[in-house]
């Protein structure tokens, strides 16, 4: 029987942003950036209750919900507590780096932050498969579906492919040498309007062409082929439905290829963009290039340059 230890008062906890997708992957890829990311603190309580004591946000205008079925972090402790039959309350403190319907995992960090520091009360920590689970529901109710694609590159760090939900099966990919640019437009869709515009049926030359891609795509990793990934990371799917989210998609897209991008397509769900670069000084000139043509449209953005990360979601912190 699981129990909480008696010696710990508080856990801090990260979780790094995520990329998903990865142009070919339609919810099965994803891989974390290293620069942004949530935190959640979790303090011990003794009446049973999870309450959301405060949610700080890197805008603050963003509006989060302190209703403990709305908010993805007290939604998944309030789940696992009930499931584990623990009677123990927590009192959640969330600071939100990443911002609101960015896609760039905001959800998924938050949800992943908050068991990573509950793992660590418990006298036998849960499987990052087990946490997988739990971090899911949290998925389904920010997005009304549950999607790993963010949660698990999340939890395991590197870039991940989730083969199966049910049984949960995970690979984890060889990490290219490259250096990531992820780039924020101003503008907000939801995870749930960008999933609602999908077709829900595809042409099968199409998908065809998308799943050459996708295979193309894991095998420059296992072979370290940077000009077979340049070739393959080509998204006929699910970008020509949500390039209407950022005026001036294919301009950007445009440009970042110019400047030497190796591939340019949406992070998640959009607005976010990411863009793949062989050097750090190229990914600076792809940075600059991408944000000329979104001020071009009017649009401010926020920018980071980061190799994919080997770190997963951890503790910071422990009292």
């Amino acid at each position: 029987m699981i129990s909480i230890k008696p010696n710990i008062h508080s856990v801090t906890a990260f979780a790094p942003a995520t990329c998903a997708n990865v142009a070919v992957g339609f919810d099965i890829l994803g891989f974390a950036f290293e620069e942004i990311g949530d935190y959640v603190k979790l303090t011990r309580r003794h009446d049973n209750q999870i309450v959301i004591k405060s949610i700080k946000s890197v805008n603050a205008n963003e509006k989060l919900p302190f209703d403990m079925g709305k908010n993805t972090a007290s939604a998944v402790i309030q789940k696992v507590c009930q499931e584990l039959k623990l009677e123990t309350g927590f009192s959640i403190e969330i600071r939100k780096e990443i911002p609101l319907s960015s896609g760039m995992g905001g959800s998924a960090a938050s949800a992943v932050a908050a068991l990573v520091a509950f793992n660590a009360f418990i006298d036998s920590a849960l499987s990052p498969y087990e946490l997988i689970r739990y971090a899911l529901w949290g998925e389904q109710i920010a997005s009304g579906q549950q999607h790993a694609d963010n949660i698990v590159p999340c939890i395991f760090g590197g870039l991940t492919l989730t083969h199966s939900l049910n049984p949960i099966a995970v690979i984890q990919l060889p990490i290219p040498e490259l250096y990531c640019v992820l780039i924020h437009p101003h503008l907000y869709v939801s995870t749930k309007q960008a999933r609602a515009i999908l077709n829900k049926s595809i042409l099968l030359t199409d998908y065809t062409k998308q799943s050459a891609n996708l295979a193309a795509f894991i095998v420059s990793l296992y072979k370290h082929d940077l000009s077979l990934l340049q070739k393959s990371l080509t998204d006929i799917l699910i970008e020509p439905q949500r390039a209407r989210f950022v005026p001036g998609f294919y301009d950007i897209k445009a440009a970042a290829l110019a400047a030497g991008a190796l591939g340019v397509s949406f992070s998640g769900s959009g607005p976010s963009m990411f863009a793949f670069a062989k050097h750090k000084s190229e990914a600076e000139t792809i940075m600059n290039a991408m944000q000329e043509q979104l001020n071009k449209q009017k649009v401010n953005s926020d920018c980071w340059i980061s190799p994919i990360s080997r770190y997963p979601a951890h503790v910071k912190q422990i009292h």
